[in-house]
């Protein structure tokens, strides 16, 4: 096994080195460093909503932070997964960010599949086309955590990547700060086992909007590595690698590709082969010392080394995902320092902090 895994591993080195150095997109956006609202203002109003979005923008953030799954008619929707709504095996509520499994004439729509190695049961965005998903209504992912967005629940509508740009020009015509996208690719490779071409839709997506450029107010990321490849050899849009601190991209489990692997120097150098960036968890990107941020990790002084410009995520202002030094009391719902950890994190040399609150850390960004 460890012998394939290094095959692999040096063949998709050689695939890639075969092809030229990407040149760094010219562009006066995003700043630097730049502001992302995680799935909008999330801890203020429900994810993946109007409602988040707009209020992430009123709060000043730079860039929309957002996910795409596709439908059966092949929308992209903005959801964080394709599974609208998953059961435990009590039948309880695993996971719900949808009012899908209230609703009786979609009762039959619920199945299991596999996604990424992980069997669910619920309903997925790809057995229903978009307009059967507008009947459905947003719910709060967080409800204890968050009480004034589970208030919410069953008001929002769903939203498609194209409202979403929709409403970003608008605001941008008049705006004297713009507003961008970072569009988060979910679950390519199952969609495409079902038929579904995320890639093809994603590029129809940004060339309709103009924006099939390196100079778009657009960034595309993802956890798998394929997709990407896939829209690099198609689009000139900048692209993100993500990373985490654990396991590695689903789309290459089978080839033993690990993230510890990727967050390497040789790592750095493959996906600087296809990306202008990588998006990194906050434990894989800076160091702490006594629970506080204090350097730039290994990983990210890797990334920079290679040109790669270094987003981290995710920061939350509530206890509950402090480490302990920025915290306040012990209740998980209260809020902490939200804003001595985001200058903490810029300090290390952070090209972007991503945030379920963007207004809560304002004011770490000098501008």
């Amino acid at each position: 096994m460890l012998n394939a895994r290094h095959t692999f591993r040096a063949c998709w080195a050689a695939a890639l080195l075969a092809t030229p150095l990407l040149a760094s997109a010219q562009s006066s956006w995003p700043p630097v460093p730049a502001l992302s609202a995680h799935r909008g203002a999330s801890a203020l109003k429900p994810e993946l909503t109007q409602a988040a979005f707009e209020q992430a923008i009123q709060d000043g953030a730079d860039i929309l932070e957002l996910d795409v799954v596709l439908t059966k008619d092949s929308v992209l929707l903005v959801r964080h997964e394709n599974a609208l709504a998953a059961l435990n095996a009590d039948g309880s509520p695993q996971l719900a960010t949808t009012n899908v499994a209230q609703l009786p004439q979609f009762a039959d729509r619920k199945t299991t599949k596999t996604v990424d190695g992980t069997s669910l049961t619920g309903w997925f965005a790809e057995d229903f086309t978009w307009p059967e998903l507008q009947t459905l209504r947003a719910t709060e992912r967080l409800a204890q955590l968050r009480p004034a967005n589970a208030a919410l629940d069953g008001q929002l509508p769903l939203m498609n990547l194209q409202q979403v740009a929709d409403m970003l020009k608008a605001h941008n015509t008049s705006a004297a700060r713009p507003v961008g996208l970072f569009i988060e690719i979910k679950q390519a490779a199952h969609a495409k086992a079902a038929g579904l071409d995320m890639v093809k839709t994603l590029h129809d997506f940004l060339q309709h909007n103009g924006w099939n450029r390196a100079d778009a107010p657009v960034l595309v990321k993802s956890f798998e590595v394929q997709v990407l490849k896939d829209l690099r050899a198609q689009s000139p849009v900048r692209i993100f690698q993500l990373l985490s601190n654990k396991e590695g991209p689903p789309d290459l489990a089978a080839q033993g590709v690990t993230y510890a692997h990727m967050a390497s120097p040789q790592g750095m150098a493959e996906i600087q082969q296809y990306a202008q960036g990588v998006s990194m968890l906050r434990h894989l990107a800076a160091d702490m010392e006594k629970g506080q941020w204090v350097r730039a990790s290994a990983a990210a002084r890797a990334a920079k080394d290679k040109g790669l410009s270094v987003h981290i995520w995710t920061l939350r202002p509530e206890n509950q995902f402090l480490p302990n030094p920025y915290k306040n009391g012990s209740d998980p719902a209260q809020r902490g320092k939200a804003l001595e950890e985001a200058k903490a994190l810029l300090a290390t040399g952070a090209d972007g902090l991503i945030a379920d609150d963007p207004g809560a850390i304002r004011a770490a960004f000098a501008r």
